[in-house]
């Protein structure tokens, strides 16, 4: 794994490690390679796991501060990313855990099969011992800070969840209230609409009985319009009705006008009643 980086390499990760060892009939021990690699690689999940908290410790404040940022989901986002990261940390100590219990068993193998053949020839594997040791401790401790931050960060989620919750509460609130007033203007536009009502049944009751009127003078008129009418032609001068009795009130022709004006009289009604007609 650390050497398909390139930050990485046997060169440097063997620089100034002495070989301890100087038992002339002991055969060198390469497992320095893996020790070196199990310092490495706990130093690195120390540092990032430091980084991971402080970053955990910033979200906290700023939550707990009121600035919670929900556009685009960005703190959302970004509880998933440290989550992410989290998981990534967990798996690199559980390796580092079992890289060093593996190592501390091929120490104690290896310790036994060449004591009892060279004395002395295998101190150096106390030191490695010792630093094995020391580095599980770091990542015992990496490994404790890791299983406090899901809890962390769930707590996050939780109070983001909450601030949603009470802000959609209050916006429900205020939908409530902007229908209620909704509601009074409409029943107030009711109240207005059953007044513009009864006012219009009123103008129409009022037209009705203009209409009414109306008709009555047009039933008079009709009535006495066509004989009016007849009369005032009958009495133009380019008419004579010579009587043959200077002494009788009434002109012999006197049929002629009802003759004329009541036929006229029920043509006009007809056209009248017959809109169509006309």
């Amino acid at each position: 794994m650390y050497f398909a980086d390139e930050r990485y390499s046997l060169d440097k990760l063997l620089s100034g490690r002495t070989y301890h060892n100087r038992h002339p009939k002991v055969p060198r021990d390469f497992a320095v390679l893996p020790v070196t690699i199990l310092v490495h690689h706990i130093d690195e999940t120390l540092g990032q796991t430091q980084k991971l908290s402080r970053e955990v410790t910033s979200t906290e404040k700023r939550i707990a501060d009121g600035d919670i940022q929900l556009q685009d989901n960005g703190d959302y986002k970004l509880l998933n990313r440290l989550n992410l990261e989290h998981i990534r940390l967990q798996r690199r100590s559980d390796f580092e855990l079992e890289l060093a219990t593996n190592l501390l068993k091929y120490f104690d193998e290896y310790q036994k099969m060449w004591t009892a053949l060279w004395e002395g020839g295998t101190g150096y594997l106390e030191d490695m011992r010792e630093k094995i040791e020391q580095q599980m401790r770091y990542s015992e401790q990496v490994k404790r800070d890791l299983d406090i931050l899901p809890r962390r960060i769930k707590n996050q989620s939780k109070a983001i969840f909450n601030y949603v919750v009470q802000r959609d509460n209050q916006l429900n609130i205020q939908l409530a209230e902007s229908n209620r007033k909704i509601a009074e203007e409409s029943r107030r536009d009711n109240l207005l609409n059953l007044e513009l009502a009864a006012a219009t049944a009123q103008v129409a009751e009022e037209t009705r009985q203009d209409s009414a009127a109306m008709k009555t003078i047009a039933v008079l008129t009709l009535t006495f319009l066509p004989g009016t009418a007849v009369a005032s032609f009958f009495s133009m001068t380019m008419f004579q009705w010579p009587f043959a009795n200077n002494n009788s009130l009434a002109s012999p022709y006197i049929y002629v006008y009802f003759v004329v004006t009541i036929p006229l009289t029920v043509l006009v009604y007809a056209l009248w009643t017959c809109p169509g007609a006309i």
